[in-house]
């Protein structure tokens, strides 16, 4: 944290070494979780940094990409409450709803991504269904905050309670399901515009800018569509509570 008390020290931070301080911080989860920080959270600032925030600005989080996307979430809505009165259809049980809101949103962001969920309907009740997800999970939404390495080096030279070997292992493991998922992607005919998935739409723009969409950098904003939707998991969660403790009373 950098405390600044005068005004002209002002003007320099914010004039002169406006593009210093607008960088991020290389990171060891940078380094090894976002493909040498090639997500728009961790990458340094510049061309790299507009073209990634671009895409996501129009590809993930625009109100169009939304709007297409959105007979996508009613359906998994459908599909969670379905589930739940499966469950509780004989008689009142408790339900698992950390485990019901995580398939929801990992089902949500999959079919946006690659168009087919993370575990289907027929295993979402089922042992089958919750290794499933916990496969997905730790694939695709593991941390990347920054750890005490980054603030002492040379805790990460000694191999500090195995801290890099453990992202470099996850990291293998991710990059190994998202290049199965993009060479997946690459066989199947594309659907039509309206029905694009998100991969499929970064192999549209391959075409003009190939210098650009490589595997890593697809793999990148695979991430981040992930990463913003588990984000929500949470949300899910406290809002529902919120919802139920208001009417039961």
């Amino acid at each position: 944290m950098l405390v600044v008390s005068s005004p002209s020290a002002v003007e320099e931070c914010f004039t002169k070494n406006d593009i210093t301080f607008a960088n991020r911080p290389r990171t060891m989860a940078g380094q090894h979780l976002t493909y040498n920080s090639t997500v728009p959270v961790w990458a340094p600032y510049g061309h790299l940094w507009r073209n990634l925030r671009r895409v996501a600005t129009i590809e993930i989080f625009s109100h169009i990409s939304l709007q297409k996307s959105s007979i996508i979430r009613e359906e998994e809505v459908y599909y969670l409450l379905r589930q739940m009165l499966k469950v509780s259809n004989i008689e009142p049980q408790k339900v698992d709803f950390k485990y019901l809101s995580t398939l929801l949103v990992s089902n949500i962001m999959m079919r946006m991504v690659a168009g087919k969920p993370c575990v289907g309907e027929e295993f979402a009740c089922m042992d089958v269904g919750k290794q499933l997800l916990k496969e997905f999970k730790d694939s695709y939404f593991a941390s990347s905050t920054v750890n005490i390495c980054d603030f002492f080096p040379i805790l990460k030279w000694v191999g500090y309670k195995g801290l890099e070997k453990n992202m470099i292992r996850m990291q293998k493991m991710r990059d190994g399901a998202l290049g199965r998922l993009i060479e997946e992607m690459k066989q199947k005919k594309p659907h039509v515009e309206k029905k694009r998935t998100l991969i499929e739409t970064l192999f549209s723009l391959r075409e003009s800018e190939p210098e650009f969409y490589s595997d890593n950098v697809i793999k990148s904003i695979i991430l981040v569509s992930s990463s913003t939707y588990f984000s929500l998991v949470k949300v899910i969660e406290i809002e529902t509570c919120t919802y139920l403790k208001i009417q039961t009373k």
